[in-house]
């Protein structure tokens, strides 16, 4: 058996989405493939929390939670500028003093859907690094603006395998914390603590681009990250992934009929918990339905 530990940080407004991540994993896993997860837990309702357990019934496997103390969180800054983070993105911080006993974990977004098993990723070789990540779609920019070197990366934080030994033996989550700054975000703070000790990946093991469909001529993604507004249970865009996300949602029990039916037959409007998010002729709006 191979033991795959993976982690998501989850507040309740994503359940959802971490459900359906895991509910991927579970469905494309190898029989050979022993999953663990392990979620952060910032204020996930029981109600939610009941459902992660029907997922089990695609593949058995263990679903841990962790109750995350908000005192060490209360006062974290989040950045105006990009309103979809919350408090859970900055709880991987902690995830190397949380799990003593593990030495490797891959840490993914709750946006993020898998079309294979994830055996091939967790065994990479990571001994040297802190971690293995694939390159953002942002890199140069980013790189800029930090004033990183020419020859440095800057890195997606949607995937990541960690070694959980080397964040301990240096401290990283003390330096991780000691980072954060009003003008920086999670993953900026991520990429400025683990410079030069991060491994590359190749794109498939978080695609992350901004084009509907995967260059052609290679390999579909592996993991694939639904980023910022890139996302199938908002909007139109890229609806060549959007199948994968909805397929994944029918296998568990916060399967929605109407979120479905909204992405099939009018793929400009999309909706949520409380709006109807609309793209016309290149104008999005949004409009209030609760």
């Amino acid at each position: 058996m191979s033991r795959i530990n993976i982690c998501f940080a989850c507040d309740d407004n994503y359940a959802k989405l971490c459900g359906v991540s895991i509910a991927s994993i579970l469905n494309r896993a190898k029989d050979s493939d022993d999953l663990n997860f392990y979620i952060l837990d910032y204020h996930i309702s029981e109600k939610n929390k009941a459902k992660f357990e029907h997922l089990k019934k695609i593949k058995d496997c263990d679903i841990n939670f962790f109750k995350i103390d908000d005192e060490r969180f209360k006062n974290l800054y989040l950045p105006e500028k990009k309103g979809y983070l919350s408090i859970a993105a900055y709880l991987r911080f902690v995830i190397s003093s949380l799990f003593r006993g593990i030495d490797k974990i891959l840490y993914l977004d709750c946006d993020v859907i898998a079309t294979t098993s994830l055996e091939e990723l967790y065994n990479t070789d990571i001994e040297d690094f802190y971690a293995a990540m694939v390159k953002d779609t942002s890199s140069e920019e980013n790189c800029e603006r930090l004033q990183f070197k020419n020859d440095e990366i800057y890195y997606n934080s949607g995937v990541i395998l960690m070694n959980l030994k080397k964040w301990r033996e240096d401290n990283l989550e003390q330096i991780l914390f000691s980072t954060i700054d009003e003008g920086l975000d999670d993953q900026d703070i991520l990429n400025i603590a683990m410079k030069g000790k991060i491994k590359t990946l190749e794109p498939k093991w978080n695609w992350q681009g901004k084009a509907k469909y995967y260059p052609k001529g290679e390999k579909y993604p592996n993991l694939i990250h639904f980023i910022t507004a890139y996302k199938p249970w908002r909007t139109g865009s890229r609806r060549g992934y959007n199948k994968e996300y909805f397929k994944n949602l029918k296998l568990t029990p916060w399967n929605n009929i109407y979120e479905q039916y909204f992405s099939r037959y009018f793929p400009n409007i999309s909706r949520d918990r409380k709006y109807l998010h609309i793209c016309l002729w290149g104008v999005k709006t949004r409009v209030k339905i609760s």
